[in-house]
């Protein structure tokens, strides 16, 4: 079930796809021309190892974990995928 229920109603089996590239990828753009069209989309937060940026919000932007929670939730099966980048 998603957070709205009218769309919950309107597509009962909804297609999942999954926008995922690298930066510079054109991950962005993407997005941009979904909106544009009024399509209907969730936006994932993502989690990272790397420290907060100046502006970043933990949980708007991304969660912040530590290197050894990033390595409990891949043991624990909990994210969809994962990269080991820049050590």
């Amino acid at each position: 079930m998603s957070a709205d229920p009218e769309f919950d109603l309107l597509h009962p089996q909804p297609l999942l796809i999954v926008i995922s590239g690298p930066s510079g990828a054109g991950k962005d753009t993407v997005i941009q021309r979904m909106k544009a069209r009024g399509l209907p989309f969730h936006f994932v937060v993502t989690a990272t190892t790397r420290p907060r940026r100046a502006g970043e919000v933990h949980g708007r932007d991304y969660f912040f974990v530590s290197k050894e929670e990033f390595a409990r939730m891949i043991e624990n099966n909990e994210l969809i995928e994962y990269a080991i980048v820049y050590n």
